[in-house]
């Protein structure tokens, strides 16, 4: 799970603090006549000026010295001296020589404006706004030093004041625009966003080359979740200069939240080519290729930005989950660790560090890794919601629904804990909350990634009379045939019924009355309403007392199982279809799924037919199956579709299998199948049962502990000869 410490660059700052690098016009400083007499020290402090204008304050400098030579007390030289010397890195000098026009006159006004510029250029902001406070109660109506004040006191967080100052500002020059966009952005800060986004249209309508002023704009937009106006302001910002880190990133900040990735990471990569060492540039980048699965640059960006900063214990973490993803899980270790080394409470390196123990196998040290994330932060609901998941793997079922509770206690919105904290609910029996909460895997990108959507009206369970409906499957084959057996409830409220399905199963599900079968890919009827299939056991309040669980309620082709049955007739010993391993893609598949060297030796014994059923023997198994010859029947080359298959389970007069479609399949037959299924892993086989309420014809062979199947095939391997035995006599 990678995670960046923040996702946009940050506003253009506040325009006020410029007295150190402007100058001080001449006829700003007061008395230069007053204090001396001479005409000709004063024509010198007139050069010094205009030098100090034309950027040359060291010529500046030499000439006030020449006037302070010849009079130590000339207040408009020592001034000019002073701002020389904090231009040019003097801080020193320029604080000895303002001490000496505050003896001289203790509310010169140009001095107090130039000191509160250098306190807050050291962030001395309290200091810099009694500066200007005192400057002003000799030159009340200068609006510049009224925005100087306002800029103090933005940073000091007296909003309010900050406020009141540019109002005075604006009020006593209309056209000072650096007083406008301040104005705007304090307004920003007390979250006056409607405000704020006229101020800053304000300053554009005067000036809409403003610096900063089409960065600021966008970001007040995006904060209103207004994310095509901000990326219009932002490109806009850009049309004037292209080459603004600032508006490259928050540009591509808000296309990420928009979901279009790879546009966000061409103008972070942008942004890079022009500041390949911004590691706040970087860090983004880092993240949005992590997410849009570019893992490989992903993994090197995060490299790139931690050599920068080696303390960055959020890269490393982020380093930890690419790696992770990558399969590299060695080095996923050592990042995470590292992480933790430079930050031992950060919580999501914990998490991740117990994400890949789990994916190592090692589950005692990922249930450990991940007590360890809620230890140091409590309120991490994340890093609940994958100890909940860890503890389920490990076999502590009653603890992991505790601990789901807490994560979405702590985080009702997050889609994925609410998604597994509905397994754990239907695992428990739970149908009534754990169905309502299952309506989370839509919500669950990870989850949904491929699957159709739809954007019509969702169906609620209200008559459909003279209405359409499109019934859509989800996920995987297994799914679309479990829950298939809800379309009678649904054709009986009328109306008509589009059912789109994987195109394997098209073929297979075409006998379903009232219903009309399209396969995904196909063009669609026009509809009026559309709901997931997954959704139905919500609609009509499924409990353990209601559930349908007639079968069969699917039916082989008649011809197709003639043929099958003519095929194997001749076998007078029990004809058993096997199948031991499922989709490897599936994201369970190494707690499901076995070889067919753990599974098939012991199921060869006297009285037993095996047939292959395995559609996609993996290559370890071909060595397996060589050798038990005639034993295994392979029927897969025959089985092209799942028409092929229905007609060749009911044809057999037993199926074994793991926990796959075809397990699925033989149940909705209604056919025996005993099925090997891991300790607690899918919700639907519920807890501690031999028996499904959803298919009376299923057996279950359940591990007793996760991960140890000996003991699940000896019992299975044990039944199976009774059973040949009882058939044989």
């Amino acid at each position: 799970m990678p995670r960046a410490s923040g996702t946009c660059w940050p506003s253009i700052t506040t325009d006020g603090i410029d007295g150190l690098a402007r100058l001080t016009r001449i006829s700003d400083v007061e008395g230069a006549g007053d204090i001396v007499g001479n005409a000709a020290l004063n024509r010198i402090v007139q050069e010094a000026a205009e030098h100090f204008a034309a950027g040359r304050p060291d010529q500046a400098d030499a000439l006030c010295a020449e006037v302070l030579k010849a009079e130590p007390h000339h207040v408009p030289a020592l001034h000019l001296a002073a701002v020389a010397a904090f231009v040019t890195d003097r801080a020193a000098d320029g604080a000895a020589l303002l001490n000496r026009v505050f003896d001289i006159d203790p509310g010169h006004p140009p001095a107090l404006v130039t000191l509160g510029d250098a306190l807050a250029v050291k962030g001395e902001h309290e200091g810099a706004a009694a500066a200007f406070q005192r400057a002003l109660r000799r030159r009340p109506d200068d609006a510049g030093v009224h925005n100087k004040l306002g800029v103090a006191l933005g940073e000091l967080s007296r909003f309010d004041e900050a406020e009141n100052a540019y109002r005075r500002a604006i009020a006593l020059d209309a056209q000072l625009t650096r007083a406008c966009f301040n104005l705007a952005i304090v307004l920003a800060e007390q979250g006056r966003l409607a405000e704020a986004e006229d101020a800053y249209r304000a300053v554009i309508a005067r000036e809409p080359i403003y610096r900063g002023v089409w960065l600021n704009l966008g970001n007040v937009l995006a904060d209103q979740d207004r994310l095509g106006e901000a990326v219009s302001a932002y490109r806009r910002g850009l049309g004037i200069d292209p080459d603004d880190h600032g508006l490259l990133c928050n540009l591509g900040g808000v296309l990420y939240r928009q979901g279009l990735l790879e546009d966000a990471i061409v103008h972070y990569r942008r942004a890079i080519a022009l500041a390949p060492d911004n590691i706040a540039a970087l860090r983004l980048l880092g993240l949005v290729l992590h997410e849009a699965r570019h893992l490989h640059e992903a993994a090197a960006i995060y490299r790139r930005t931690f050599a920068l900063d080696p303390a960055d214990h959020m890269i490393a973490t982020n380093l930890g989950a690419s790696l992770s993803d990558l399969g590299q899980l060695d080095d996923a270790v050592a990042a995470c660790e590292h992480a933790l080394l430079l930050k031992p409470d950060h919580a999501p390196a914990w998490t991740n560090l117990g994400i890949i123990f789990e994916k190592q196998e090692h589950v005692t040290e990922a249930v450990a890794a991940h007590r360890c994330a809620v230890a140091v932060d409590p309120s991490y609901a994340k890093g609940h919601a994958n100890l909940a998941v860890a503890l389920r793997n490990a076999g502590e079922i009653d603890e992991a629904l505790e601990v789901s509770h807490r994560a979405v206690a702590l985080d009702p919105e997050q889609p994925l804990a609410q998604y597994n904290h509905a397994h754990f609910l239907l695992m428990n029996g739970d149908f009534a909350n754990g169905f309502e909460a299952y309506r989370w895997r839509r919500k669950c990108k990870i989850l949904s990634d491929g699957d159709p959507t739809f954007s019509g009206p969702e169906w609620q369970g209200e008559p459909l009379e003279g209405r359409t409906l499109l019934v859509f499957a989800e996920y995987g084959l297994g799914d679309a045939l479990h829950f298939v057996r809800y379309l009678p409830m649904v054709t009986a409220l009328g109306g008509r019924i589009i059912l789109q399905v994987q195109p394997a199963l098209e073929e297979l599900l075409r006998q379903l009355t009232d219903v009309t079968v399209i396969a995904r890919g196909e063009v669609l009827p026009a509809f009026d309403l559309q709901v997931p299939l997954m959704s139905l056991p919500r609609i009509f309040g499924t409990t353990l007392d209601n559930l349908p669980a007639d079968v069969p309620y699917l039916h082989p082709d008649r011809e197709k199982l003639s043929r099958w049955r003519a095929a194997l007739g001749r076998e007078t010993r029990l004809k058993v279809g096997v199948v031991w391993a499922g989709n490897p893609r599936h994201k369970g598949d190494r707690q499901r799924s076995l070889s067919a060297a753990a599974v098939l030796p012991r199921l060869v014994m006297p009285g037993v037919q095996l047939y292959s059923l395995q559609k996609e023997p993996r290559p370890e198994d071909g060595d397996v199956l060589a050798a038990l010859g005639d034993d295994v029947i392979d029927l897969a080359p025959a089985l092209g579709s799942f028409a092929d298959t229905a007609a060749a389970v009911a044809a057999l007069d037993l199926v074994i299998a793991v926990d796959t479609s075809v397990a699925h399949l033989a149940g909705a037959l209604g056919r025996p199948v005993w099925m090997l299924t891991p300790y607690a892993l899918d919700w639907r086989w519920l807890r501690d049962r031999e028996d499904s309420p959803w298919y009376p014809t299923m057996r279950l062979f359940r591990q007793l502990k996760p991960r140890q199947w000996d003991d699940p095939l000896m019992r299975l391997s044990a039944a199976l000869a009774i059973l040949a035995a009882k058939d044989e006599g």
